[in-house]
């Protein structure tokens, strides 16, 4: 009897051990059929993504210049600064020196701004938000014109720093600049005293200054167009810590490489920034989109 026990019991256990064992492989491949569908389902998700992406975005098509060589040279555009203030990664932007001057190339000229005009084109075509920035003195006016009448955003007065970087406090200030300038046009301030009213209006004005071109965004741009990228460089190390596409002339006293789209030229003429500044303004309006 005690030998039958012992069978039964060697026997019991050996069953339990494959029931364990069966038991162990099924749940293996269970969490592995499972995994296989998350894996599946993060894969088809992905390629619904990328679909819809293709599909809100645009094709690329090509912005065809108006100006040529010659507009440019009639311009001004090939003359650089001194020799002595030349960057060093700005030589293979010359053509070469002339009684102390450098003179850029300007065949290197006319396929940077067409390369440029054909990404700013299609960022706007794909409703990216793109800004104009110019505050020096020379590319104020020309700027503002060309924004405005190419319905985009701008910055004229100066940079504000943290306009990229700290959106959210710029977003504030745009806010309290509508509600001052709406307030006091709708006459929602009449209780107020007169020296009240008068500190609202210097706040509107001080506010138009700076936010002023920029009021019109309800988001952060996705791209900026700026004259002289040395003279701008706060608005330039900004675009570039978060990822903002930058467009700029850089002559020949400044490193090409701090944008993503160079644009070798002379930025301190009027003539030169204007013709480059409305070329860039006519590739936005040929978009069609704002």
């Amino acid at each position: 009897m005690t030998e039958i026990k012992k069978v039964v019991n060697r026997t019991g256990k050996k069953l339990v051990t494959k029931a364990l064992v069966v038991g162990a492989k099924t749940l293996r491949q269970a969490q592995g059929e499972v995994k296989v569908k998350e894996v599946e389902k993060v894969k088809e998700e992905a390629d619904f993504a990328l679909k819809k992406s293709s599909v809100e975005s645009k094709e690329d098509k090509k912005y065809i210049l108006t100006i040529g060589l010659k507009d440019l040279l009639d311009a001004g555009c090939h003359l650089g600064h001194k020799v002595s203030k030349t960057h060093p990664k700005a030589r293979k932007n010359i053509y070469m020196a002339k009684d102390g001057i450098q003179i850029v190339d300007l065949t290197r000229t006319m396929e940077a701004l067409e390369k440029a005009c054909n990404y700013i084109y299609n960022a706007q075509r794909n409703g990216k938000k793109i800004v104009l920035v110019g505050t020096k003195r020379q590319a104020r006016e020309v700027i503002k014109r060309v924004a405005t009448d190419a319905g985009v955003a701008y910055v004229t007065s100066r940079w504000l720093g943290g306009t990229i970087t700290n959106w959210e406090q710029i977003r504030k200030d745009i806010k309290k600049y509508w509600d001052l300038k709406n307030g006091l046009e709708q006459g929602k301030f009449t209780e107020n005293t007169k020296k009240e009213l008068l500190v609202m209006k210097k706040e509107t004005i001080r506010l138009e200054k700076i936010v002023g071109g920029i009021a019109s965004l309800e988001k952060l741009f996705e791209v900026v167009f700026v004259v002289d990228a040395g003279f701008e460089k706060t608005a330039v190390k900004e675009a570039g810590m978060r990822n903002v596409k930058t467009v700029a002339m850089t002559d020949t006293d400044t490193d090409p490489r701090k944008v993503d789209f160079s644009i070798p030229a002379n930025d301190d003429s009027v003539k030169s920034i204007n013709i480059i500044v409305e070329e860039v303004g006519r590739a936005i309006k040929s978009a069609g989109v704002k």
